[in-house]
C-alpha cells in the first residue's frame, strides 16, 4: 500500500519534544531529518508563516513535524497539531489513487532534490469532498544549526475537466478563468516567497515582483466580483465599528505616507445587517483617499445618522485635506481602470458601488475645494422601534 511507503516518514521524535526524546541520541541520518530549532527560532518560524498571506508550511525532512499558518489551517480544517499526533494522517486523507505519487514526490527530496512540484486530491476535514491541492515544496537551511526543514505551498486547482459537459455557461467560464488565474499568481508569489527565504532571489527583486503579482490576483477578484457579485449571508454589525477597524488596520501605512487619521461618530449608530464584502468597499475607499494624498496630509472619517425622502441612513464621510489641491477628476473616480496620482484603481471603486447599492445605499465623491475630497456613504437603516 501507497500509505505504508510514507509511514516511513513517522518518526519516534515529534515537533514538541518530551524531555525523554531530547536526551535521546540521534543516528546521523536522523539528525539530518530532524528540526533544531530553538525555541526562539521557532517562534520566528511562527511569525515569518502568519505574515504570508497564503497557504504554507515547514515540515522536517522526514515529514513528522510540522507548522501550519491561519491560511493552511482553514484550507484544510486541520491543526499542525492533528498530525504531530498522528503521523500518517496526511497519507491517508490523500485520494488512494494519488497516494503513491506523492509517496515518490516526497522521497526524492529525501534523495537530496532540492525541490517537488505534486498535485493530487485531498480530503479535508469534517468535508465529503476532496480538494485539488498542488504543493511544491523547497529543502531549505539557512543556517546548518536549523537543521533541514522543507517549505510547501499549497495552492487549491479547479477540476473543470470533471464538470464539463459540453455546454459552458459564461458565468463559469469566466469564474474558472478567474480562479486560475488568481491560483497560478498564487503559485508564482509562493515560489518567490520560498525562493527569497532560501537566499536565492534577493529580497528587493521578490518584493518587486510580489507587488505586481498581488495587483494582478486582485484584479482578477474584482472582474469576477464585477461581472459576478456574490452573495453572503447577511450579518449585524455596526458600520462605525468595521471602519474603526479598517482605519487601525491601515495606521502604519498611512503614517509612512505622512497621512494623519481621525474618527468622530456624531451620535450612537444602529446595528444593520451587511454582507462579507462591506469591509472591502471600506478598504477600497481608504485606498483610494490614501492616493489622494502623496503628500500626506490628513484623512477624517465622520459617522452619523441622515434622513433622505422619508428614509434613515446611516452615513459615513471620509474626508481628505491636503495642503495642495488634489489632482482628481469627481467623473473618474467610478470609472474603470482609472488613475489617480499613479495608483491605478482597477475595478475596486466600481466594485464597492455595486457593494453599497446591494445594501440599498450609495456612494458619492465630490470635492469641496481644490484640496478637500469627500467620500460619503449611505447605507439605509432600519426605523427605530418606537416605546
Amino acid at each position: 500500500m501507497a500509505s505504508n511507503n510514507i509511514r516511513s516518514f513517522r518518526g519516534k521524535k515529534p515537533f514538541h519534544k518530551s524531555p525523554d526524546d531530547r536526551e535521546a541520541d540521534l543516528s546521523p541520518a536522523e539528525e539530518r531529518n530532524s528540526f533544531s530549532l530553538s525555541p526562539t527560532s521557532l517562534i520566528d518560524v511562527s511569525i515569518i508563516l502568519e505574515v504570508i498571506p497564503y497557504p504554507v508550511a515547514l515540515w522536517s525532512l522526514d515529514r513528522r513535524s510540522c507548522i501550519f499558518n491561519h491560511p493552511t489551517r482553514e484550507l484544510l480544517g486541520f491543526s499542525d497539531d492533528d498530525f504531530i499526533k498522528n503521523g500518517s494522517l496526511w497519507t491517508d486523507r490523500i485520494h488512494p489513487q494519488d497516494q503513491d505519487a506523492f509517496a515518490s514526490a516526497w522521497r526524492k527530496l529525501q534523495a537530496g532534490e532540492k525541490k517537488i512540484d505534486c498535485r493530487y486530491r485531498f480530503l479535508p476535514k469534517n468535508e465529503t469532498a476532496a480538494l485539488r491541492l498542488r504543493e511544491i515544496s523547497i529543502v531549505h537551511s539557512r543556517r546548518e544549526s536549523d537543521g533541514l526543514g522543507t517549505w510547501s505551498l499549497y495552492t487549491q486547482e479547479t477540476g473543470l475537466e470533471d464538470e464539463f459537459t459540453g455546454t459552458y455557461s459564461l458565468r463559469k467560464l469566466l469564474g474558472g478563468l478567474t480562479h486560475d488565474i488568481g491560483n497560478n499568481l498564487q503559485t508564482i508569489s509562493g515560489e518567490l516567497e520560498l525562493s527569497r527565504w532560501s537566499g536565492v532571489l534577493s529580497v528587493e527583486s521578490a518584493e518587486a515582483m510580489a507587488r505586481g503579482i498581488t495587483q494582478i490576483r486582485t484584479l482578477a477578484h474584482e472582474i469576477e466580483e464585477y461581472l459576478f457579485p456574490s452573495t453572503h449571508r447577511l450579518k449585524t454589525e455596526d458600520p462605525a465599528s468595521l471602519l474603526t477597524e479598517v482605519i487601525q488596520s491601515k495606521e502604519k501605512e498611512m503614517a509612512a505616507h505622512g497621512i494623519r487619521t481621525g474618527m468622530v461618530v456624531k451620535e450612537v449608530l444602529p446595528k444593520v445587517p451587511l454582507d462579507g464584502q462591506f469591509d472591502r468597499a471600506l478598504r477600497g475607499v481608504i485606498d483610494f483617499s490614501r492616493a489622494l494624498l502623496p503628500q500626506g496630509g490628513e484623512l477624517k472619517i465622520e459617522a452619523g445618522m441622515r434622513r433622505r425622502e422619508g428614509e434613515r441612513y446611516i452615513e459615513l464621510n471620509i474626508v481628505s485635506s491636503s495642503s495642495t489641491s488634489l489632482q482628481v477628476d469627481e467623473r473618474d473616480v467610478f470609472r474603470p481602470f482609472s488613475k489617480v496620482n499613479g495608483h491605478r484603481l482597477g475595478l475596486s471603486m466600481a466594485v464597492a458601488q455595486q457593494i453599497l447599492r446591494r445594501h440599498y445605499g450609495e456612494i458619492v465623491f465630490r470635492k469641496e475645494d481644490s484640496n478637500r475630497g469627500v467620500f460619503s456613504l449611505l447605507i439605509r437603516a432600519p426605523e427605530s422601534k418606537k416605546s
